[in-house]
């Protein structure tokens, strides 16, 4: 650890290099929300660029969720960035609608998604690598709390990491580095730091609501700790979080080199399973679940623990029930993964191609499925073993890759509710772009010689009663992208990234 006495910005630049968060010639998209913390970062970063040799944007999120002030804030923002020269993106959403819908904490964490995909789409476009955020060691501290209270294993007491990937670009690059350079920071040191260089900052005053866990932690509970504490509750918190870190990465590692021999064709093998150290069979276990669902989402300590003893027990036959109807089946030797039938899910060959040919497939035998699509977000279709990504964007330009389609949003209406995504059904007619008629969709597959196996559980997405779009084969003419398009509605088709096992 760095000494306190060594001036912040110095503490900040080796820290930096150091734990690799940056390299000499970086460039850094910096999320500044115009509170101390982020405008502390943007400081620190600027002061300590020239002799990293950084090149630093500005990205601003305006969430429409406290009207003037919000709207005061972009300003301030923007303001800064001016005065530094600084490149300026600013996204302007509308949740205020969401408040009461979703509650305070659903709400948040929307919020945050929605501005950690507005920070991947910046970088994307303006080919940055790293986006910085400007979490201190106290924000660290009440992470860890929160997760505590929620009811969290090892994993979930880590805190948040000082590096990891952005979600994947949606426009097609790798993702980004999502970095938090000031996490060894604490709070008071930021706001000594604003005083020291005279730097005015915003106040969010929903920081102070207590209907928030975070703030309730903040104002009522660490308070309250740090009096019966030494003063340096804050630093070892943060210190546990790295240990765990640190474990977990290498325990992660060895499940990874394991998988092989546990997990066979998408099934556990129970000769494998029982192999392993008794501690160690939850965590192949759940990283069995989260390979073959795709998620996690939803997934608790119970279900694990559930499926790990189905694989374990002496029964040779039996079933576990998961979230989103899957069903977890033991049948003698082998536990696979059902949905809403009794069929085994088969595996989808490996193939850049989501519909590649998969010659164990039971056509006949596929359920039905049909999911509820986000304007912004992610859906995995394990069915069709793919990851469907939607996003709003600005740009403009049709895709190259017949897996990715985009609409002029206003030409979909009003599409809350109205987006799925389903399988294939018997008598499905299509509009293909050009077309003044309907053709069947069967014999769009057979015209683009779409494999027989895969026609069944092909993605397609539906808006309203409308197909859309038959992604890898052709869209409709609904919501054309033209000269007069103000906002457009991006949707990508990707193969679930998982290793060894694309499907």
């Amino acid at each position: 650890m760095i000494p306190a006495s060594v001036s912040l910005p110095k503490r900040l630049e080796q820290a930096l290099v150091r734990d690799g968060l940056l390299a000499p010639g970086d460039a850094v998209l910096v999320g500044v929300s115009g509170g101390p913390d982020s405008v502390a970062l943007l400081q620190l970063l600027r002061e300590v660029g020239p002799s990293l040799r950084l090149s630093l944007e500005v990205a601003h999120v305006d969430h429409g969720i406290r009207g003037p002030q919000g709207r005061d804030d972009c300003e301030f923002v923007r303001g800064m960035a001016a005065r530094l020269s600084l490149p300026f993106h600013l996204a302007r959403l509308d949740l205020g609608e969401d408040g009461d819908r979703r509650g305070p904490g659903n709400l948040e964490a929307h919020a945050r998604e929605r501005r950690y995909r507005f920070f991947a789409e910046v970088a994307s476009e303006r080919r940055m690598g790293k986006v910085a955020v400007g979490h201190n060691r106290d924000d660290q501290v009440e992470t860890m709390l929160m997760w505590l209270l929620r009811g969290c294993g090892p994993e979930g007491l880590q805190g948040m990491p000082p590096a990891r990937p952005l979600a994947r670009s949606p426009e097609g690059a790798g993702p980004a580095l999502l970095i938090r350079p000031l996490l060894d920071v604490s709070r008071e040191e930021v706001l000594a730091f604003l005083e020291s260089r005279g730097l005015d900052h915003r106040e969010d005053p929903t920081n102070r609501d207590p209907r928030y866990l975070r703030n309730w932690l903040r104002g009522a509970v660490l308070p309250e700790l740090r009096s019966r504490s030494d003063g340096a509750m804050e630093r070892r918190l943060a210190r546990l979080g790295g240990m765990l870190r640190s474990d977990h990465a290498l325990l992660e590692r060895q499940a990874a080199a394991a998988y092989p021999g546990v997990a066979r064709g998408g099934a556990l093998d129970r000769a494998g399973f029982l192999a392993l150290d008794p501690e160690f069979r939850p965590r192949m276990a759940r990283l069995w679940l989260r390979r073959e669902l795709g998620t996690l989402r939803r997934i608790g300590f119970a279900h694990v623990d559930a499926v790990t003893r189905l694989v374990s027990g002496d029964r040779p036959h039996g079933r576990v029930s998961l979230p989103g109807g899957w069903t977890a089946v033991r049948q003698y030797d082998a536990v696979r993964l059902t949905w809403r039938t009794e069929a085994p899910r088969r595996a989808v060959p490996h193939a850049e191609d989501p519909h590649a040919e998969d010659p164990h497939a039971a056509d006949s035998r596929a359920a039905d499925y049909s999911y509820p699509l986000p304007l912004e977000g992610e859906v995995t279709v394990p069915e069709a073993g793919v990851r469907v990504t939607a996003w709003r964007s600005r740009r403009r330009e049709l895709p190259g890759d017949p897996f990715e389609a985009v609409f002029d949003l206003s030409g979909l209406g009003r599409p809350e509710g109205r987006l799925h995504l389903r399988n294939p059904r018997p008598g499905d007619r299509f509009r293909p772009l050009g077309m003044a008629g309907r053709k069947k969709l069967k014999d769009l597959f057979i015209d683009r010689k779409a494999p027989r196996s895969r026609r069944r559980t092909a993605p397609l997405l539906v808006v309203g009663d409308e197909i859309a779009w038959v992604p890898g084969y052709a869209r409709s003419g609904l919501a054309r992208v033209g000269p007069e398009t103000r906002e457009v509605w991006r949707v990508r088709v990707s193969r679930r990234p998982d290793a060894g096992h694309p499907g």
